[in-house]
């Protein structure tokens, strides 16, 4: 599992709701951090690449070109990929689609969306925190879609999705501590967060969020054949 910009032991927290979802179906979870050491992706059953404050579509990112070329071993190895958010950007980028940014199309607190495989993807609501938005690869199948962007998709054995599944108040609380003091911080209230009742919301609708995650999260494991107790790097 990939974080960005944080330690290993922050991974595990913003990993959130795919964390309770490994321990109770036998996959062990590793953190790695982009920039870091990652193991050879071809010693490891599936890899998760978490979101970042960063652009998928930057590539003055100092660590963004090395991630990139980890990814695209990973395809080449035939590891199956799960990407949240920034995650979601990238494989989209790294499998023949695109990231691309700010283009008004940012979405920011608990949102309905439209989906097209309720067997994956329940309607919602879900969280969403980005700025940026993806083109899916060409091949890839779309399941879910808001009015502004792509919200999931799914090409072969990899899954990526714009919005957070794995939001837990505690990786709630991980975000707002990278806000504090930060421009981000001041354009909240032009954005419309208010981050006491996004707080609230979250807590309100945890157990929904963390049932409706599990249903996808099962969807990516029982097509990457993790389902038997592998490990997620």
């Amino acid at each position: 599992m990939i974080g960005h910009e944080v330690d290993p032991e922050t991974v595990l927290v913003q990993a959130g709701t795919l964390a309770s979802w490994a321990a109770d179906r036998g996959v062990e979870i590793v953190p790695g951090v982009a920039g870091g050491p990652l193991p050879d992706p071809s010693t490891v059953d599936a890899v998760a690449v978490l979101g970042s404050i960063r652009g998928a579509w930057d590539d003055t990112v100092p660590w963004l070109a090395d991630e990139i070329a980890y990814l695209r071993r990973a395809i080449a190895a035939g590891v199956p990929l799960l990407g949240i958010c920034f995650g979601g950007q990238l494989l989209a980028r790294v499998l023949g689609g695109s990231a691309n940014a700010a283009d008004g199309r940012h979405e920011n607190g608990w949102h309905e969306i439209t989906t097209l495989a309720p067997d994956v993807v329940a309607p919602g609501p879900w969280m969403e925190f980005h700025f940026d938005s993806l083109t899916p690869p060409p091949r890839a199948e779309v399941l879910a879609v808001s009015e502004r962007c792509t919200q999931a998709f799914r090409d072969g054995v990899h899954l990526g999705v714009q919005f957070h599944p794995e939001i837990t108040p505690a990786e709630y609380e991980t975000w707002v501590a990278r806000w504090t003091g930060t421009p981000l911080e001041d354009r909240l209230p032009e954005l419309g967060v208010d981050t006491d009742a996004l707080r609230a919301e979250t807590a309100a609708r945890a157990e929904q969020s963390r049932a409706a995650s599990w249903v996808l999260f099962d969807a990516f494991g029982d097509r990457a054949g993790l389902l038997a107790g592998a490990a997620v790097r």
